[in-house]
């Protein structure tokens, strides 16, 4: 509980420096690339979008700062991302310049041998040294790319992938990387003017780009969004575990109808050794009855000694595994066991219970559901409060 007291004052204490305020274009900007997913979503609900993402954006900065720089050690860094989004948000506004590409003299001191003896040993954990970073900091590309850049902040910017093929000396993927680079930054430069005329800035749009581009993670890291991996931070973790016994049990009272399973089915079933046999089975049960083929075909049903009784086990049988999903009154088609018998059976009916309250089950279901309100709710305050202290009209 301490824990959450903590994560929470520090998130309120937080200051607000965020660009907070949009213009028009910005949002007509970001509007035109969102409606290519969603396309009745309105400006309004565009604008919206941005100052949340804004606030985001704040919070990630004061609390998972990591992601300002890359979101997965293995991928991509966030500013090349953010350079990909912020030409998206220009595309459908602004023609954008072509021919872009360098001039095939330029390239002539670059090779694969220049890569490989100016790129340190492939590091195994994926990090370079500070001596190593020191030298690839001094090797200048920034006549390639139209603005400071070096070898340094190249590879820094890489996925794993893309790093480990320009160790090994791929010399087409460096040069892809800087005509990247070079390509936005002339089209930046050659739109400055265009964008200055339209209150447009070159740091904003890539302000923007980014705080969109971080909004999921940081939407997962609130518990307002699902993690694609079920990690959850420690501010999700903090939350849970703040909820009562208490709480679990008035949960648990309210949805009891969730903790519902089956106990307990009616079934029969045979095995065959033949997948002829058991068809002929399965047609002679589904005109008549499964009683009575069991009678004209002389077997011996597996659930006669339970009277058709199938009790759930802890460790229950392929036979009873397949009785317990069937629906009441549905009559299998032969399936192939595991042991290459075939086997058909049918459901008659089935029994159900209720969780005991005290069982893992219900507290684990119950706390999942429990700190996901408990997340969106404090999210929705939290919110709330930022865009009153930054006077905020939505």
């Amino acid at each position: 509980m301490r824990s959450l007291v903590l994560l929470l004052a520090s998130f309120l204490s937080l200051p607000t420096y965020a660009n907070t305020s949009f213009s028009d274009t910005e949002i007509k900007l970001v509007h035109s690339v969102l409606r290519e997913k969603d396309t009745n979503i309105t400006l309004q609900q565009t604008k919206y979008r941005m100052v949340e993402n804004a606030f985001l954006l704040e919070q990630a900065t004061q609390l998972h700062p990591s992601i300002l720089k890359r979101q997965s050690p293995v991928g991509f860094s966030s500013d090349h991302h953010a350079r990909r989004y912020t030409l998206s948000l220009l595309k459908g506004q602004f023609n954008l310049p072509t021919g872009t590409k360098i001039n095939a003299k330029m390239w002539q001191p670059y090779s694969a041998k220049w890569l490989k003896s100016n790129l340190p040993a492939y590091p195994s954990n994926n990090t370079y040294t500070t001596d190593q970073l020191a030298k690839l900091d001094k090797i200048d590309l920034s006549h390639l790319a139209k603005k400071p850049l070096t070898l340094a902040l190249l590879m820094s910017e890489q996925s794993m992938q893309n790093r480990y093929r320009l160790h090994q000396g791929d010399i087409n993927l460096f040069k892809s990387l800087i005509n990247e680079h070079h390509r936005f930054n002339l089209i930046m430069q050659t739109l400055s003017t265009s964008l200055n005329a339209q209150g447009l800035s070159q740091q904003k749009l890539e302000h923007i780009a980014k705080a969109e581009l971080l909004r999921p993670v940081m939407l997962s890291y609130f518990g307002v969004l699902h993690s694609m991996h079920g990690a959850r931070s420690a501010y999700v973790e903090a939350l849970q575990q703040s909820i009562t016994n208490r709480q679990i049990n008035d949960y648990f009272q309210a949805n009891k109808q969730s903790f519902k399973y089956i106990k307990k089915v009616k079934a029969n079933a045979v095995f065959f050794k033949s997948k002829v046999q058991a068809e002929q089975f399965y047609k002679y049960a589904l005109k008549y009855d499964f009683a009575r083929a069991v009678t004209h075909f002389k077997q011996n049903d597996i659930f006669a000694k339970t009277q058709g009784i199938v009790e759930r086990q802890n460790k229950s049988s392929w036979a009873h595994q397949v009785a317990f999903s069937l629906q009441p009154q549905q009559l299998s088609k032969p399936i192939r066991t595991p042991q290459g018998q075939w086997f058909v059976a049918q459901t008659l009916s089935r029994f159900y219970d209720y969780y005991d309250k005290e069982s893992e089950t219900v507290k684990y279901q119950a706390k999942l559901a429990l700190t996901e309100v408990l997340a969106k709710n404090a999210y929705q305050k939290h919110k709330a409060k930022w865009i009153k202290s930054n006077n905020i009209t939505l």
